[in-house]
C-alpha cells in the first residue's frame, strides 16, 4: 500500500483519534443507562474486527476504517472502566484501583512503539494488526466468562424488580440516577448529550481535560518527534524506538511516590473526611516535573546544544513519563470522587479532547522538528507545561467552591448517596 506521509498519519493516527473522540461521547452514557458489561464485551468484540479491516484490506480506505473501528472501541476501557472502578470502591480506596488502571494503560501506550517497530521491521505492518487482532479477541473471551455488571443504579434495579413480587401491591420505586432510558429516542435526546452538557456546564472538566490532553498526547507527538531528536546520536529508525524505555521508567518510578501519597491519604482519613482536593498530590508533582523534563530535552539534543551524552535528554524523557502518569492519574481520581455516578460522562468529556488531540499532535510533529530544530520545538512544549505550574494549588485552594457550583458534581453526589440508602433499606445490605 504505497501512500504518503501524510496519508498515513491520517489514517493510522488521526482517524484513531477520532473514532475514541466519538466513542468517549456515545458509550459511557450507554453504560450509565443499561449497565457496563453488555457495553465492554461488546466493544471487545468489534476491536479484534477493527484490526482485521485494517491488517486484511489492501487499499488506504481499509485503514481509514479500521483506525475508525479500533478507536471506537478503545474509548470504552479509556471511559467506561473507570466508571466501574467508582462504582466498586469508596472514595477513600478507589485511588488504589485508579492509579493500577492508569498505570497499565499509561504502560501499555508506552510500550507500544517498541515492540510496534520491531514487529513491523521483521514481519511487516500488517502483521502487527494480525497480532492484535488475536490478542484483543482473547481478552474478550475473558471478560464475557469473568465480569459481572457494576453500574449501581443497574443492579439496584435488579434487585427490586426480583423482589417485588413479594412486595404485594407495594411499589418498590426506584430512586436512581435520571439516568434510566426508557426508549431509544429518549436515549438520543438525553443521555448522548450528556457528557457535552457536563464539559460546557462545568469549569471543572474544561480545564483538566485541556491540561490532561496535552500531557497524555506527549506520548504519541514522542512517536513522531523522537527519531529527529536522536538521529543525531547515531540512532537508527529501529534502535530509536528504544528511547520509550526511559518514559516507561519514569512512569514506574511514580509508584513509591503513590505508595506514599496512599499512606499518607490512609492516615489522613482516620481522622477526617478526605476530599477530592486531597488526591491531586500528583498533580502538583506532575507539573513541575513535566516542565523540567521537557526543558532538559530541548536544551542537551543539537542542533544548537553539542557534547552532551544521549542520556541526559533520556533523564528529561523520563521526566515527562513520570509527571505525565502522574497528572493523569491526579486528575483521574479527582474526576471519579467529584463526579461519582456520572463519573464515566465526565470522562467522556474529558476523554474526547484528549483523544483528538492524541490523534493530531503525530500530524504536525515531524515538520515542527524538522522545521524549528529540537531545540526550538521542545521550547514551545517546555513552555507550555511552565504555564501549568500554578494550576495544581489554584484546585487545592479553591476546588471545593468549584464543585459546589457545578450542577453535575453537586447533583451526582447527592443521587450516589440515596442509592447506598435505598438499597440498604431494601436489601438490608450495602449492595448499591
Amino acid at each position: 500500500m504505497e501512500t504518503s506521509q501524510t496519508q498515513s498519519l491520517i489514517a493510522f493516527s488521526l482517524m484513531y483519534g477520532i473514532g475514541e473522540s466519538l466513542g468517549s461521547i456515545v458509550f459511557p452514557p450507554y453504560s450509565e443507562a443499561f449497565g457496563r458489561k453488555p457495553i465492554l464485551t461488546c466493544s471487545a468484540l468489534l476491536l479484534p474486527l477493527g484490526c482485521l479491516v485494517t491488517g486484511l484490506v489492501p487499499s488506504i480506505t481499509g485503514a481509514y476504517i479500521g483506525r475508525f473501528i479500533m478507536g471506537a472501541t478503545a474509548s470504552v476501557p479509556a471511559t467506561v472502566i473507570v466508571g466501574s472502578l467508582e462504582d466498586m470502591w469508596e472514595p477513600a480506596t478507589q485511588g488504589h484501583a485508579i492509579y493500577a488502571w492508569v498505570l497499565s494503560a499509561g504502560l501499555g501506550v508506552a510500550l507500544g512503539p517498541i515492540y510496534g517497530t520491531y514487529i513491523i521491521s521483521v514481519l511487516g505492518w500488517r502483521w502487527l494488526y494480525h497480532i492484535g487482532a488475536i490478542g484483543s479477541f482473547c481478552v474478550f473471551v475473558l471478560l464475557l466468562l469473568g465480569i459481572s455488571e457494576t453500574r449501581p443504579s443497574k443492579l439496584l434495579g435488579n434487585h427490586i424488580i426480583a423482589v417485588q413480587p413479594y412486595a404485594g401491591k407495594l411499589s418498590l420505586r426506584k430512586q436512581t440516577a435520571d439516568d434510566h432510558v426508557p426508549d431509544f429516542r429518549t436515549f438520543c435526546q438525553s443521555a448522548i448529550i450528556q457528557p457535552a452538557r457536563i464539559f460546557i456546564q462545568e469549569p471543572i472538566i474544561l480545564t483538566m481535560a485541556t491540561l490532561s490532553a496535552i500531557a497524555f498526547s506527549l506520548v504519541f507527538l514522542f512517536t513522531e518527534a523522537l527519531d529527529v531528536v536522536f538521529q543525531p546520536y547515531g540512532f537508527t529508525q529501529t534502535s530509536y524506538s528504544l528511547s520509550f524505555i526511559a518514559y516507561v521508567m519514569g512512569m514506574v518510578c511514580g509508584i513509591p511516590v503513590r505508595l506514599l501519597e496512599f499512606r499518607h491519604l490512609d492516615k489522613r482519613a482516620e481522622t477526617k473526611e478526605l476530599e477530592p482536593e486531597d488526591k491531586i498530590i500528583g498533580f502538583a508533582t506532575g507539573a513541575p516535573v513535566l516542565a523540567a523534563g521537557l526543558w532538559l530535552m530541548a536544551w542537551t539534543t543539537p542542533p544548537l546544544v553539542h557534547g552532551i551524552d544521549w542520556i541526559v535528554p533520556m533523564i528529561g524523557l523520563a521526566g515527562a513519563g513520570f509527571a505525565a502518569n502522574e497528572i493523569e492519574y491526579a486528575l483521574g481520581n479527582y474526576l471519579a470522587d467529584t463526579y461519582t455516578v456520572y463519573a464515566s460522562s465526565a470522562f467522556a468529556a474529558y476523554s474526547t479532547l484528549r483523544a483528538l488531540l492524541s490523534g493530531i499532535f503525530p500530524l504536525f510533529a515531524d515538520q515542527m522538528y524538522n522545521g524549528l530544530g529540537s531545540n526550538v520545538a521542545g521550547s514551545i512544549l517546555a513552555g507550555t507545561a511552565t504555564l501549568w505550574l500554578v494550576s495544581p494549588y489554584v484546585f487545592m485552594k479553591y476546588g471545593k467552591r468549584l464543585r459546589e457550583k457545578g450542577k453535575f458534581a453537586k447533583f451526582s453526589v447527592d443521587v450516589d448517596q440515596t442509592c447506598r440508602t435505598v438499597g440498604s433499606d431494601v436489601l438490608g445490605r450495602q449492595d448499591c
